[in-house]
């Protein structure tokens, strides 16, 4: 007899038969596997919101601290540094405080004098750095895009840079060479760095690498991370950037701020440029011409009109979305920056992350009104500034390197060239500007300063004497000065490091120090003066005698006078005398 098929049989075990899961369970397994899912999920994308989220939120872009000549990761070259050219001494630094508070640093003029440094040759072998470029055509592609240049065209670009030596800690955007391609970073290169810059002191690559480098982004130095070791010295305030080609640092008044630049013309030779460099070595201002330091004769010509040093003083923009959020802005091609970053500044008082203890929080510290907090460098804010006067290195010139706007007055005036002591009556009119000579010679012929808010111009009438000079104004007023402090000794013991020229002028027997903004050397013939002293002493002894025959006898009486006054009586009978015997 045939029976229908039972109800399934549990499947069994070797402890029986296992019992079926009842609805309720299965759900509930159904649901916490679904929970542990959501949550891995959530997990991951939080990860990838953490460490890239593209609006800025919580990612901090980094800023690379590149030690002195450090060639860093991934560069372009080996060093094209060139040995003997000297290093850049202790104690020779640009004013901590130079330039306009901006963007959490400051910025200055890419050709104000002083700004860059030189040895008695130059720091980087340009040769060398064009032969290894053109020696691997992948590397010389990623380095010409960033100018906007094809590789023929780099040798000629190279050409229109100078080798030059930082004498301050400076903001740049830099460049590794890193899967084929110029990578983009912002960075800081520590003071003592040999770079290249254009004729409008941008700088433009580095010589212990290659590197290409480019202005910096226009975002806030507090909304960075510092990535790499703080050197001695370093403060976040005193970082300086180039000022862009729309902008112009200058005086107003008593601060320094940053107007409009006047406009640049897109055309121009670059060899006519001339850069006004420090000789850290004899401390002396000194005019260079831009570039033209290769031989392109065996090169081809370049393939147009290379970009002129205006065109590319932009602020920094990035390629990829990627770049631009390495570089902490808001998108590719967009140089704005990204809005967290610069509500992380803000909330952070303006310093980035990472910024060292001894780094002042102080919101105006880096700007030239502050010059105190700022000036010692490495120190606190308050006591530091008393503190840095005495400590520093007086008979060394540069050594205001971090403090000289609290003495760049008093130290040059007390110097030989300057022959009434201090005087420095008004120190809050000297500019951070340094003085911009020009010409050449031996002797300042004409100089330029400001009194009571307007430019006067000086004329020094033929060659200085060693006596008071007499000068010629633009604005009428009388003014003397003495000769030998026109002499470029002279001026050179009273110019600061950072190139600053004060003179103590005398007007309506009043003496006053000014601030020198221009000067120009001028070459006087040498035979004018070794005529001139006895075209100066013979109407003086014709004033005491009318014929030849007594102008003889002048300069014996002259001589007699100035040793003593007896000598005259004795001689006054013996010229009667002689007409007595006559007859």
């Amino acid at each position: 007899m045939t029976y229908p098929p039972g109800p399934p049989s549990h499947p069994s075990s070797p402890y029986g038969p296992v019992p079926p899961q009842s609805d309720g369970r299965r759900a509930l397994s159904i649901v916490l596997g679904a929970i542990v899912v959501v949550l891995a999920l959530i997990l991951a994308a939080g990860i990838v919101f953490v460490v890239k989220a593209r609006d800025g939120d919580i990612y901090v872009p980094g800023l690379t601290l590149t030690a002195a000549n450090d060639p860093g990761i991934d560069p372009f070259t080996d060093p094209v540094l060139v040995a003997g050219a000297g290093s850049l001494p202790a104690n020779v630094a640009l004013t901590g405080t130079a330039g306009a508070a901006d963007l959490g640093g400051r910025a200055v003029n890419g050709t104000d004098a002083g700004l860059y440094g030189s040895g008695d040759a130059a720091a980087c072998d340009t040769a060398a750095l064009s032969d290894r470029l053109l020696a691997d055509p992948p590397a010389a592609r990623a380095w010409a895009g960033v100018y906007g240049i094809s590789t023929v065209d780099i040798p000629h670009y190279l050409n229109t840079l100078t080798p030059v030596v930082l004498t301050t800690d400076t903001w740049v955007t830099n460049h590794s060479y890193t899967s084929g391609r110029a990578v983009p970073f912002q960075s800081v290169l520590q003071r003592g760095t040999a770079v290249y810059v254009d004729s409008a002191g941008v700088p433009r690559a580095m010589c212990s690498c290659g590197n290409p480098l480019a202005p910096p982004a226009a975002a806030p130095l507090g909304g960075y991370r510092l990535e790499g070791q703080t050197w001695e010295g370093y403060k976040s305030r005193s970082v300086a950037r180039i000022a862009y080609n729309n902008q112009h640092v200058t005086a107003v008044g008593k601060s320094t701020t940053i107007v409009p630049a006047p406009p640049v013309p897109d055309a121009g030779t670059p060899a006519g440029d001339v850069l006004r460099l420090l000789n850290f070595l004899s401390g002396q201002i000194f005019s260079q011409p831009a570039g033209g330091l290769l031989d392109l004769s065996g090169f081809p010509p370049p393939s147009g009109p290379l970009p002129t040093p205006a065109a590319l003083n932009t602020p920094f923009e990035a390629a990829t979305d990627d770049d631009a959020e390495r570089n902490g802005l808001l998108a590719a091609g967009n140089p704005v920056a990204a809005p967290a970053l610069e509500k992380r500044a803000e909330e952070h008082d303006g310093l980035p992350e990472g910024a060292p203890s001894t780094d002042s929080a102080g919101p105006d510290s880096a700007g030239p009104d502050s010059a105190g907090p700022d000036a010692p460098g490495p120190g606190s804010d308050a006591p530091a500034p008393d503190e840095s006067v005495p400590a520093s290195d007086v008979p060394v010139p540069e050594e205001p390197g971090y403090e000289a706007p609290g003495s760049e007055v008093p130290g040059p005036a007390t110097e030989p060239g300057v022959p009434d002591a201090p005087g420095p009556d008004q120190p809050a009119e000297v500019p951070t500007t340094p003085t911009s000579f020009s010409g050449s010679g031996e002797v300042v012929g004409s100089f330029s300063f400001v009194d009571a808010g307007l430019s006067v111009g000086c004329t020094v009438p033929g060659a200085p004497a060693l006596g008071t000079v007499t000068l010629s104004c633009t604005d009428g007023v009388t003014r003397s000065v003495v000769g030998s402090a026109l002499q470029r000794p002279s001026v050179s013991g009273s110019t600061t490091g950072t190139g600053v020229w004060t003179l103590t002028l005398t007007t309506v027997g009043a003496s006053r120090t000014v601030t020198i903004r221009s000067a120009n050397w001028v070459v006087v013939p040498p035979a004018a003066p070794a005529s001139e002293p006895p075209a100066y002493e013979a109407p003086a002894p014709d004033v005491s005698t009318d014929a030849a025959p007594p102008v003889d006898r002048a300069p014996d009486d002259t001589t007699t006078t100035t040793t003593t006054g007896n000598p005259p009586p004795p001689e006054a009978p013996a010229e009667p005398e002689a007409p007595a015997g006559t007859p």
